[in-house]
Parts: structure tokens; C-alpha cells; sequence
């Protein structure tokens, strides 16, 4: 099958792509990614990428109490241009025997510009290609949206049919879109990208320099909404892959996502970094610190989500992955717009456990007041492991407690706030 893919970065390459070279090998089907720079001035890298030829993925991580890593060559991409810079490229191999198109273009990639009456960015050419397709009576497409955003898919068909409107394409257009199957998914795996601490000696593995190789954790999940014929297109299941087709669960995904591997990763924040503790794996693998984190987990996020046995491997699962030392996931980048992360993040486990059990969760109530003390130092915070510059400092209300809770949990009901506010005073 051939797949147009909008997005050449290390997260698709060591994800989607890697899957597919998976799949590709347990079933001797042939995969063919084309790939598409999903923004203007990348430097041609998707076309160099093709060029290559191949490239690998390094994968490591824990297996009980072994530390793994596994490295694959993958050569599913065989063709990569820009549609900015190579349009007609793009529109003639969009027009043939395509079944799947792909894209992570990041949260900001989907979007629409009605003062724009020409292709400009990713949703304009895809529309644009669709619009060709139509006009040529070809088959419709499945679309398999993996960017951040809630529901991306969903964004992207009606951004789709905005372009439709503004740029007159007609009910020919209209028709095919909505002919095309879009699928909002949920991606799982940490990819820190060109494994800085281990190029060298992989590089001597594989015996040539491959300046395209990438890196990830050992773990995937890839959630896909829609109906088994999805799952017909792409078994992925007959590579032993971690791919779930659900019609009507990607909520709960997401949310198990957020609330255990983001909810812990904000939680951790200010008890990791005021313990001078400032990788996730350092904190994680701690004596002082991993019975907290898997309480935390265990007896408050899951217990307020799900208390179910899926719900709690999950979470094991997570744990295990914060004591992977190839991530090199730091707390300061976790740290970034935590105003906003927490109300996202710890909030729905902080309302939850409350309606359940009539009392705050401990240790989130006592990791929220170390957060609330975290910014009440102003902008900038001496830490035992240096200062910390808060760029979402303007966002806290006042110096007040009462001030820095309704700035991270605006909103919140009166006898939660109540309770909070006890808690932290």
C-alpha cells in the first residue's frame, strides 16, 4: 500500500514508520511511505531522507529487570519532496494508488486562513489534493490524524471543508470529503530523536554513518477510532504490535494518557526539582521517592479515573518507563506552563477522587502545594540544582494562596477550593 505522509520528523520516523517496517516484515506486504514536509523551508529534508534509502531506530527500555535495546533498519520511505517547492511532485503522487494518508504536523499544523486564496499550508494542499482526486473520480481515503490536538482528525476535516468554501472547490469536493474516512487517533511513545549519548557506537554496530537515525523507548500504543476496517487496511496486529481499534473509547485513552503518564510527569515536578532531583528517571528510580510516585498513581489518579486491572497495568507500565535512562526527560522541560498543564492535567483526578472518596488525594494535594510555593518565589526560583526561570509566572493571579489556586484550577467548586485551601494552609 502506498501511504502519503505529512510529517518527516523523528516522531513518525521511530513511530508510524518503524510500525510499518514492522509490518511490513511479519507479512511480507510491501509498504510505501511517501514522504511530504508538512511546512515551507525545511531544507529539502524530506527528499534527503528518501535519498538515504533506509535509516534505524534504537529502542531501549526496561523488560522486567532487564534493560533492553533493540535496533531496526527501516526502508518503508521511498520517495520525499515538499508540496510547497515540488506541488506538481506532490499532486502526481497523490493521484495514484494511495490508500492512506498520514500527518503529524504538530498542534499548530492544523489551522485555517480565510484570507489565503492559494495552498499554504498543510491543510490547503491536502484539500487541494482531494479536490484533484475528486475531479479524477479516484477512490476515497482513509486519514490518520496523529497530531496533540483533542480529536485532531476531526480538526482537520473541518478545516478541510473551510478551504472547500474559501476556495470555491464546489460540491464535486464536498461530496469526496466526505467519502474519506478520518480517523482521530491517540499516539503513546517517547522519542527523544538522534540518541546523542550513543551515535558513535551505533553508528560502528551498523558499520556506515546514518545521520537519520533516531530514538525511542521501548513502549508504543497507537489508539485508532474507527471501525475494523481500519484494522483490515493495516493489521497491525499480526506484527504483535500495541494497536487498539475502538469505535467509541478513545476518550478513555486519552484520558488515562493525561491523567497517569501527564498528570504523574506535573505532579513530580516540584517535589523532584525541590529534592534537587532533575531527571525523571533519577526520581523515579529514588528510594526516597518511587513508593510516593507509584502511591500516587496507584491509590489516587488511578482510583479517581478507573479503578480497574487494565487501568493499574497501565500505570505500572508508565512507572517503568520513568525509570528509562535513555529518555533523559528533564523536570524543567516537564516544568514548562505548568499553570496551565495542571488544571489539564491534575485537576479531573483532583475532582474525581474528592466526589468518590469526600477528601483531597494526599499526595497530589501535597505536590499542588508545593507547586503553589514553587511560584510564589517570583519569576525566577533557586533550586538545589540551580535557578528556574518561570516563563508563566503573568499567569498566577496574586500572591495569595487563594490567589495561586484559582489561577492553576480556575473555577473550581467551592468545597474542593475550600478543602485545597485548608490542606495548603
Amino acid at each position: 500500500m502506498k501511504i502519503l505522509q505529512f510529517g518527516e520528523g523523528n516522531f513518525l520516523r521511530c513511530f508510524f514508520d518503524w510500525m510499518l517496517q514492522k509490518l511490513s516484515e511479519a507479512t511480507g506486504e510491501r509498504h510505501e511511505v511517501i514522504v511530504l514536509q508538512p511546512t515551507d523551508g525545511r531544507s529539502g529534508q524530506a527528499r534527503k531522507i528518501a535519498a538515504a534509502g533506509k535509516y534505524h531506530v534504537l529502542l531501549r527500555g526496561w523488560e522486567g529487570d532487564r534493560y533492553v535495546e533493540t535496533l531496526d533498519r527501516v526502508d518503508v520511505i521511498k520517495r520525499g519532496f515538499s508540496p510547497w517547492h515540488d506541488t506538481d511532485e506532490y499532486l502526481a503522487a497523490g493521484m495514484e494508488d494511495i490508500g492512506l494518508v498520514v500527518s503529524n504536523t504538530t498542534e499548530a499544523g492544523i489551522f485555517h486562513d480565510p484570507a489565503r486564496t492559494e495552498p499554504h499550508n498543510f491543510p490547503s494542499f491536502l484539500a487541494l489534493l482531494l479536490k484533484k482526486r475528486a475531479e479524477a473520480k479516484l477512490p476515497p481515503l482513509f486519514v490518520m490524524a496523529m497530531e496533540l490536538n483533542d480529536r485532531s482528525a476531526d480538526l482537520l476535516k473541518s478545516c478541510l471543508k473551510l478551504y472547500g468554501e474559501t476556495l470555491r472547490y464546489g460540491p464535486v469536493f464536498e461530496d469526496y470529503l466526505e467519502s474519506c474516512t478520518f480517523c482521530n487517533t491517540l499516539v503513546d511513545r517517547i522519542v527523544p530523536g538522534f540518541p546523542g549519548d550513543a551515535w558513535e557506537r551505533i553508528w560502528g554496530k551498523i558499520g556506515e554513518e546514518d545521520p537519520w537515525l533516531t530514538s525511542g523507548e521501548l513502549f508504543h500504543l497507537l489508539v485508532i477510532e474507527g471501525d475494523r476496517r481500519i484494522a483490515e487496511l493495516l493489521p497491525f496486529e499480526r506484527a504483535g504490535l500495541n494497536v487498539v481499534v475502538t469505535p467509541d473509547k478513545l476518550a478513555f485513552y486519552h484520558d488515562r494518557k493525561v491523567r497517569i503518564l501527564n498528570g504523574a510527569h506535573t505532579s513530580s515536578v516540584p517535589v523532584a526539582l525541590g529534592a534537587g532531583l532533575e531527571k525523571v528517571d533519577e526520581f523515579a528510580s529514588h528510594p526516597d521517592h518511587a513508593a510516593w510516585l507509584s502511591d500516587l498513581t496507584h491509590a489516587e489518579i488511578c482510583r479517581a479515573l478507573d479503578d480497574s486491572k487494565e487501568t493499574h497495568a497501565y500505570a505500572d507500565e508508565v512507572l517503568t518507563r520513568f525509570r528509562n535512562p535513555a529518555l533523559g526527560h528533564s523536570f524543567r522541560s516537564i516544568a514548562l506552563n505548568s499553570v496551565s498543564k495542571a488544571n489539564g492535567r491534575l485537576r479531573p483526578t483532583l475532582e474525581d477522587y474528592f466526589n468518590k472518596e469526600g477528601k483531597l488525594p494526599p499526595r497530589m494535594t501535597g505536590a499542588i502545594g508545593k507547586l503553589c510555593e514553587l511560584y510564589g518565589h517570583g519569576k525566577t526560583v533557586e533550586l538545589p540544582g540551580g535557578p528556574l526561570e518561570l516563563r508563566d509566572f503573568s499567569q498566577i493571579r496574586g500572591p495569595s494562596p487563594a490567589d495561586r489556586i484559582d489561577s492553576f484550577f480556575p473555577g473550581l467548586s467551592p468545597a474542593i477550593r475550600g478543602a485545597l485551601l485548608k490542606a495548603l494552609a
